[in-house]
């Protein structure tokens, strides 16, 4: 590997060592752990970007889920994507592209002897992709339902990048992907010193970006909502926040997939998206039968009345405890989730102390009438 040492500026000094982990900022702002393991010739990396969804239109985040599809699919680098992926496999490194409304993410599993290729692969990846530019834009037989959980923030692999122009991909992506806003996480079979040197040579180029959407680094393009034949659908975007606030909008959605699972509702059925076990979206739906938007009103409004109970709380801690160690035996998950709370907080301390309600009140605030929107027969309220 070359040296870099007189390249790397003193502010590459690493933190003390704290749960096997040590952290390190670039120049550019990129936040670095490093945790070594050097039991197997492996090296695992997860690069994280993330922002605030609510700091985004209804049509940007649109836009920033149709980002994911084209950087799953387009070159980088000067590389066309046959060529990237060639030389990815002849590498044996393996690379996914991840997105949902507040973030988009690299995760990448390679032999630690080619790391030098596998950071120059990741640089070209996430600061240097083509964004498409040989690709056509999507058919228009996407259904409603897509375009509607894109709206919320849901993720939506059906939805193509029909409505952006090679300008708005270039400025979204440099808004959104942004090293000061994201999180590198390397573990395996490497050193600090030699991390650093990596993150100097392949992401030290990466330089922050003014642009902002009142700059004009976005343009947005209303998007008409398909026609729907039948049935209603109702949902509430991601709150944002920080840890504490979000906190108990976890709870909510932890409560909801159990209701989900446990209860029988007919034909209605709804999610709540929980992106590396943070708060999301949340969606109900009713595809057929007569009266689909006022059976979703009694639902919800019966719901909000309701509430949840003390034995609801206890089941929150008591899933929550379970995830966490859960993720010990899928080092990607643990990745992933390992960056989200490096940029966003942990709400894990904040969930164990919430009170009942709190919680409550996040499930009044998130079904409130004011608080949600609609897809009746092709009619959206963004």
């Amino acid at each position: 590997m070359k040296c870099l040492a007189a390249l790397i500026p003193a502010v590459l000094v690493a933190s003390p060592v704290v749960d096997g982990k040590q952290e390190f900022r670039a120049p550019n702002g990129l936040r670095v752990i490093v945790k070594e393991q050097h039991e197997r010739s492996i090296l695992r990396v997860c690069l994280l970007s993330a922002w605030d969804p609510t700091g985004l239109s209804t049509e940007q985040r649109e836009h920033a889920l149709r980002l994911r599809t084209i950087l799953s699919h387009c070159g980088a680098g000067g590389l066309s994507r046959p060529v990237l992926e060639r030389r990815l496999a002849e590498r044996g490194i393996r690379v996914e592209v991840e997105g949902t409304e507040d973030s988009l993410d690299w995760t990448m599993l390679a032999d630690s002897q080619d790391q030098e290729d596998a950071f120059e692969l990741l640089g070209h990846l996430v600061f240097r992709p083509s964004l498409g530019d040989d690709l056509g834009p999507a058919g228009e037989s996407v259904a409603p339902e897509v375009w509607f959980r894109a709206s919320l923030g849901f993720p939506a692999p059906g939805l193509g990048i029909l409505g952006l122009g090679m300008a708005e991909r270039f400025a979204l992506h440099r808004w959104l992907v942004r090293p000061e806003q994201s999180v590198l996480v390397i573990q395996g079979d490497l050193s600090l010193a030699q991390a650093r040197q990596l993150v100097m040579l392949h992401l030290g180029t990466w330089s922050p970006s003014s642009a902002n959407p009142e700059a004009g680094g976005l343009v947005p393009v209303p998007q008409s909502i398909p026609s729907l034949a039948a049935g209603a659908w109702v949902g509430s975007p991601s709150p944002g926040g920080d840890a504490q606030q979000r906190a108990a909008h976890i709870a909510m959605a932890i409560l909801l997939e159990k209701i989900s699972r446990e209860e029988t509702h007919g034909d209605l059925v709804f999610e709540a998206a929980r992106p590396g076990g943070d708060a999301g979206p949340c969606l109900f739906g009713i595809r057929s039968g007569p009266e689909p938007e006022r059976r979703l009103q009694v639902f919800l409004e019966n719901l909000r009345t309701k509430g949840f109970g003390a034995t609801d709380l206890a089941y929150v801690r008591r899933t929550w405890e379970a995830e966490r160690r859960a993720l010990a035996l899928h080092p990607k998950d643990q990745m992933y989730a390992e960056a989200r709370v490096a940029l966003k907080g942990d709400p894990g301390r904040h969930l164990m102390a919430l009170t009942l309600e709190e919680v409550n009140t996040a499930l009044r605030s998130r079904l409130a009438p004011e608080s949600l929107r609609w897809l009746v027969r092709g009619v959206s309220s963004k």
